[in-house]
């Protein structure tokens, strides 16, 4: 490793949010750290002779440009990783790889929460009365208070929808692999998703993507539910069945859904999601903040100095000795 580390950062968003840029520019200089802006559509010769010359990378290079250069240390620029999973990096010695888990998860969770009460007080309908210039009352309009909100992945923003949804006056269960939790006071494991959403009025999805959890939420499950229940995908695409959600929400099943991930983006315009009743589509949006480039710069800039000391880094999500 040269004296001076030479970091390569390929995630656009900093070039756009002057302060958290001129910050972590500024700290970069004072840790001694050669910093290097590239855009994340740099041209493929271009961007793999300056990750040559790296020491850290921080954005989404792609997986075979990591694992065929010199780096040390790769910060993924979001929380899922999938793409950097079984393409040989587990045999790249003397590597580590973190995720940016974290960054994002307040603006997750209020995203989903802002689903859930647009949906129980059919803000979504009122929306499109508001373009018509329609005014209409739409009921019914529901409470949250009271219900009960199945968190299906306890993880950071799973923690942070269970804190809000315990803040409202919900209560709130979970499906996880854990055995306890702080907010949610039963835990189902993910073999007994369908006893698990049978219970709730309000399910959110926020589990990490696994061979396991690929299509979970499908008709077996949609079934299980109390007819009426409404449904929030945050996390992946993959984790529903499209044509299933559909279907459930036109048979009343799921009474909402508020869909931010598609397992194609953009979403096809001929996609029956489009046409569902009671569906409120977001553009993959909940992770962006006017906070998410701090918190990505602080999360950074941590793991820098440790990686200088030496000493175990933040979110490490792959480590080969």
């Amino acid at each position: 490793m040269s004296e001076k580390l030479k970091l390569f950062c390929s995630h656009d968003a900093f070039f756009g949010d002057a302060a958290p840029r001129a910050r972590f520019e500024k700290v970069c200089g004072e840790l001694g750290v050669d910093l290097q802006w590239f855009p994340q559509n740099a041209p493929e010769a271009e961007a793999r002779a300056a990750l040559d010359r790296s020491d850290i990378a921080i954005g989404w290079p792609a997986p075979k440009w990591v694992l065929e250069s010199k780096l040390a240390y790769f910060q993924c620029g979001s929380t899922g990783y999938e793409k950097y999973i079984g393409k040989g990096l587990e045999t790249k010695p003397h590597f580590i790889m973190c995720n940016s888990a974290g960054t994002m998860s307040v603006p997750v969770a209020e995203h989903g929460v802002a689903m859930m009460l647009a949906g129980t007080r059919n803000l979504h309908r009122h929306a499109v009365d508001t373009v018509n210039r329609h005014f209409e009352r739409q009921p019914p309009y529901r409470e949250v208070f009271g219900a009960t909100a199945c968190v299906c992945g306890l993880g950071r923003i799973g923690s942070e929808v269970a804190r809000i949804c315990h803040g409202l006056g919900m209560e709130v269960i979970g499906v996880d692999v854990i055995k306890s939790h702080t907010i949610a006071k039963k835990i189902f494991p993910l073999e007994q998703l369908t006893q698990a959403v049978a219970k709730a009025d309000h399910v959110f999805i926020t589990l990490p993507l696994t061979e396991q959890t690929t299509g979970c939420f499908n008709k077996k499950v949609f079934d299980a539910m109390r007819p009426g229940t409404c449904l929030y995908a945050l996390a992946r695409g993959a984790h529903y069945v499209i044509d299933d959600v559909v279907g459930a929400l036109k048979n009343g099943q799921l009474g909402f859904a508020g869909l931010d991930v598609f397992t194609e983006e953009p979403l096809n315009p001929d996609s029956p999601l489009w046409t569902a009743p009671n569906c409120l589509i977001t553009p993959h949006c909940s992770g962006r903040s006017v906070r998410e480039h701090e918190r990505l710069a602080d999360l950074v800039i941590e793991n820098i100095k440790r990686f200088k000391a030496d000493q175990p880094l933040l979110n490490t999500v792959m480590k080969t000795p």
